[in-house]
């Protein structure tokens, strides 16, 4: 842990503060702090069904798509020793998105069908990535990575009809039940995650070594990526794919708070939170009454953050420092 971890986490909780209050109030209809305190006596008004109906559920779904994104991409980094592995360029979440889509048009009776299929089609995506030799590279895993994302971008394409697909992965309309569902994939998910995280910092040092100390790396390396996959796949299931947050949060972190796992997930899952919740809450009120998806939102963030990192070769540092 660096020496100012502790400061970094308190500004991170004090932003996350801030952004939540800012959110509760901003909209087509702008709440005062006075009217928020109103609202909670007087749940037959207006104002009570626009927060609690509408900007909580909004709010915490959120919160939790962007620490559950933000703690994947960390693990997917500690697992492939890459510090630009994410979700979205893996194909993982794309994947899980035609699967979802297809589980709509060929099986719409089964319950928690686009959970189930967007878990089948993250699990299908991984196991592609890890077949060949594209873990041998980082570079290569990332090209990979990126053609299996464009062939289920087109998959997705085909099956709809040819029909261009417009990123709709938003917050808008979210509903209880859907935010109930989410808290409780995310809470489990990111829960197991903070217990595993010192399994992360097992990764770095070399597989031979840590069969030396008898530590089943397999097993080790299994659990952090269906792990990963089933955090990823589940926002996806629910809300749809968000790119580049599992690379930016992780990889501001690391220079945050160190390279420690059990520092840095903790950290990237309330920074993923508040970076997503930032960015939505911008989204809905930047151009009122209309808004920008979070996934154009982050698009927007996250390219040019991917474009400086290549550029000023942090990736090679990260792959030496991971």
């Amino acid at each position: 842990m660096k020496k100012h971890a502790g400061r970094w986490y308190g500004g991170v909780l004090i932003l996350l503060c801030i952004t939540i209050l800012v959110a509760l109030m901003a909209g087509t209809t702008w709440i005062s702090l006075g009217q928020l305190g109103r609202t909670v006596g007087a749940p037959a008004s207006r104002d009570f069904t626009t927060v609690f109906s509408l900007r909580v559920p909004r709010i915490l779904s959120s919160l939790i798509c962007g620490g559950s994104l933000a703690v994947a991409g960390a693990l997917f980094q500690a697992v492939f020793r890459n510090p630009i592995a994410d979700p979205s360029i893996l194909g993982i979440s794309s994947a899980a998105d035609f699967f979802k889509l297809g589980g709509a048009m060929l099986i719409p009776w089964l319950p928690g069908r686009s959970w189930v299929m967007a878990i089948l089609g993250g699990l299908v995506a991984l196991m592609i990535l890890t077949s060949g030799k594209a873990l041998s590279n980082p570079y290569r895993l990332i090209i990979v990575g990126v053609a299996l994302d464009a062939t289920f971008v087109g998959l997705q394409q085909l099956l709809s009809s040819g029909a261009t697909q417009v990123s709709q992965s938003t917050f808008n309309a979210m509903t209880w039940a859907d935010t109930t569902i989410l808290l409780i994939l995310g809470v489990s998910g990111l829960f197991v995650a903070l217990i595993l995280a010192p399994w992360a910092n097992y990764l770095k040092l070399p597989d031979d070594a840590l069969r030396n100390v008898g530590i089943p790396v397999s097993v080790l390396r299994w659990s952090l990526l269906l792990l990963a996959t089933y955090l990823a796949t589940s926002v996806t299931a629910i809300v749809g794919t968000i790119p580049f947050v599992g690379i930016v949060v992780p990889n501001v972190a690391r220079r945050l708070v160190g390279h420690d796992y059990q520092t840095l997930l903790p950290f990237s899952m309330l920074a993923g939170a508040w970076l997503m919740l930032a960015a939505d809450t911008l989204g809905r009120t930047v151009i009122v009454p209309s808004e920008i998806s979070a996934a154009t939102m982050m698009a927007i963030i996250g390219g040019p953050f991917v474009i400086i990192l290549l550029q000023r070769g942090r990736v090679l540092h990260g792959m030496s420092t991971h």
